[in-house]
């Protein structure tokens, strides 16, 4: 004989609350949008540093750039692999990944101020 049960609780429709909830606020909480937002902010503020208040050359800041460019993309494509890596979740943190793309922007900037000064 077979027994049937049905499980009326269970909805495949989402609920008010839940459609709410999603959101900025719910995107934000992804690890990865905020460490994208988080080196889109740090190479803006390079480049704002390094234009204006440090004066290096444009045409030197242009071939740079290229490269922090390129280093700030591997790093945003590093952090997504990390995060399927089960087996250690200390670098799975998106806060230690956003903490070392801020600590590596200064760190350029201290580089080009000691150079230039």
């Amino acid at each position: 004989m077979i027994k049937r049960t049905f499980l009326s609780s269970v909805s495949t429709f989402s609920t008010e609350r839940e459609k709410k909830e999603m959101g900025i606020g719910h995107s934000l909480g992804d690890g990865r949008i905020r460490f994208a937002l988080t080196a889109g902010a740090c190479l803006l503020a390079l480049v704002i540093v390094l234009k204006n208040i440090l004066n290096v050359p444009e045409s030197r800041l242009f071939s740079d750039i290229v490269v922090y460019i390129g280093i700030y993309t591997g790093f945003s494509l590093v952090y997504p692999v990390t995060i399927h890596e089960r087996h250690s979740h200390k670098i799975n943190n998106p806060s230690l990944w956003c903490a070392l793309i801020v600590v590596m922007t200064l760190a350029i900037i201290v580089f080009y101020a000691i150079r230039n000064g």
